[in-house]
């Protein structure tokens, strides 16, 4: 399958404006996942099962450690088909409590050399409410994370009470159809309220207000990549009061830093708007990774989740050993196509055998 992608399929989708294509494919996904003798065939070829991969994190059962992003499907529309690609979990969003349409157009680039993208997309969605209506007629074999955001629209301006009852709303409304809950706490793309939660008294009261929803599925909180141990610590100091808060993960930073390793000339990538997502943030995430797994420790309560960089099993492992329980992934998809998930996860065996592992769950934070 992967043969057929680069040398067919991506030569082809490679020529189209990007944000076309992720339309396309997600709309075919859509369609095929109300067929249940598509989505039983493509279960057949994409699937990989194997018990050294299975974990239980926060209560919930995941069949491997290996999850497609937020991002990909931001609405829920294709999450039938999606969960039959041999995924671990799903995570879809974000997703805010009123509908946003986004950043201007263009707002999604390709950076082949790096084998990155670059989103500038701003959170378009459709709403909390619309997307619980999605989701309520859909059957998942997987677990389902919900990515939530503050609405990126300039007429509801980042103040308190517009930014706390925003993540309530939108909470209430979806975790009925959530296996987990991720709180986007630093979206790179919506220059408005990214820094929002920089002031950690803020997510104190956003967790505050959470409580009074009565949590009843577990919630990660995604932060900004943060370099300051001081500043980490505080955050899981106020996560340790709610009990609900079952983990971290590690957002993608703001524009283009100077840490991240670019083939592409500086002055080429000054003229795609946005944040990078794929291979050039590697390093970073993965600095920030082993960071917030020596602030937590190795019998915590919390679990991380990480994302940045990962096309090969070797990537992904690299993270587990560094302390993520969960990893995930979406440049690859555009660059190798579905058939990563299952060539990943093989691969992941592999890496766990020949280090004397009989599960995944004994690799976490090894080199943390």
């Amino acid at each position: 399958m992967g043969i057929l992608y680069k040398n067919l399929i991506r030569p082809i989708f490679f020529r189209i404006d990007p944000e076309k294509v992720h339309n396309f494919a997600l709309g075919i996904s859509s369609a095929a996942g109300r067929s249940g003798i598509i989505s039983r065939v493509t279960e057949s070829i994409c699937s990989y099962r194997h018990p050294g991969l299975k974990q239980t994190i926060a209560g919930i059962e995941f069949m491997n450690p290996l999850g497609l992003a937020a991002g990909f499907d931001k609405n829920g529309h294709a999450v039938e088909l999606l969960g039959n690609f041999g995924f671990g979990h799903l995570e879809i969003g974000s997703v805010s409590a009123y509908p946003s349409d986004g950043n201007p157009r263009p707002r999604l680039f390709r950076v082949p050399e790096d084998k990155a993208i670059i989103v500038s997309y701003g959170v378009p969605n459709e709403g909390a409410d619309s997307v619980a209506f999605q989701l309520s007629g859909k059957k998942l074999d997987v677990p389902l994370g919900i990515n939530l955001v503050k609405t990126n629209d300039e007429s509801r301006p980042a103040t308190d009470e517009e930014v706390f009852s925003d993540y309530t709303h939108s909470f209430k409304s979806l975790q009925p159809y959530a296996s987990y809950v991720n709180l986007n706490m630093s979206c790179p793309n919506s220059a408005a309220d990214r820094d929002f939660f920089d002031d950690p008294s803020k997510i104190h009261q956003l967790l505050e207000q959470l409580s009074a929803c009565s949590p009843q599925v577990p919630v990660f909180m995604k932060l900004k990549p943060v370099s300051d141990e001081e500043i980490l610590r505080e955050i899981v100091s106020i996560a340790d009061e709610f009990s609900f808060i079952s983990g971290f993960g590690i957002n993608l930073p703001a524009g283009k830093p100077p840490e991240l390793n670019f083939k592409t000339a500086r002055e080429t990538l000054s003229k795609y708007p946005g944040a990078v997502g794929g291979r050039p943030v590697e390093e970073l995430i993965n600095y920030n990774l082993r960071l917030l797994y020596n602030i937590i420790g190795p019998h915590s309560r919390y679990s991380l989740v990480a994302a940045g960089g990962i096309f090969t099993a070797e990537d992904a492992y690299k993270k587990i050993r560094l302390g993520a329980s969960l990893v995930q992934l979406y440049t690859a998809m555009v660059y190798e196509g579905p058939g990563i998930v299952k060539k990943i996860l093989q691969d992941l065996v592999k890496l766990l055998q020949k280090d004397g592992f009989s599960n995944i769950s004994e690799a976490v934070g090894v080199e943390g």
